[in-house]
């Protein structure tokens, strides 16, 4: 090969080169996160069985005027993390979408279409009427302070979470509603106490 020829080659070469990489952010783009992963049950086959750790602490939501407000027997879920729990979790809880305040309405009164219980009560819903799912969810209740208690877990990573809906508190500003969350990591044998599960809207979280 002649000087000229290499020098020719060499030239062609460094322009590829230069054009892959330019080429290189196009082909980076990933598919947009609102489409669901694929349910894995594998990822779930180790939190079927029962285990010997456990997790207890108390649930509760904070009102305007700054009280804690629990309500006594709402449903407290231990949810195992994985792909699916995962999506639905980031995209429904942890970035909540649900209105704030309700409409015009009344104890009395049935929720309005809209308001933010029923809206909430369609978050849990996603979940909660996975039948695939709901072998490997476990569910306790909160007693008249907020306290709850797991047993027979085994070790994993968890999100605790409940939805409060308002009628802990005998005055409307000791009422809150909302999905109280925590996320916990159990190894095996682990009794985790004195959790707080709260709506992560104070430094507790």
């Amino acid at each position: 090969m002649t000087w000229r020829n290499r020098q020719l080659t060499c030239w062609f070469m460094s322009l590829l080169l230069i054009s892959s990489v330019h080429a290189t952010p196009a082909q980076a783009v990933v598919p947009g996160s609102s489409i669901p992963p694929t349910f894995n049950e594998k990822e779930l086959f180790p939190y079927r069985a029962k285990g010997r750790g456990g997790a207890a602490g108390q649930v509760f939501l904070r009102a305007s005027s700054g009280k804690a407000v629990t309500q006594a027997g709402a449903s407290i879920y231990l949810i195992p993390m994985a792909s699916s729990t995962r999506y639905w979790f980031d995209k429904h809880v942890r970035e909540n979408s649900c209105p704030s305040k309700s409409g015009a309405s009344s104890p009395e009164s049935p929720v309005p279409h809209g308001s933010p219980v029923e809206c909430l009560r369609e978050v849990m819903a996603h979940l909660l009427t996975d039948k695939k799912l709901i072998p490997y969810l476990r569910t306790t209740r909160a007693n008249p302070t907020g306290h709850f208690w797991f047993t027979k877990v085994p070790a994993g990573r968890y999100y605790v979470v409940s939805l409060l809906e308002g009628s802990g508190g005998a005055h409307q500003d000791e009422r809150a509603v909302g999905i109280a969350w925590l996320t916990i990591d159990l190894d095996v044998d682990e009794k985790a106490t004195n959790l707080v599960v709260t709506d992560c809207k104070s430094v507790l979280c």
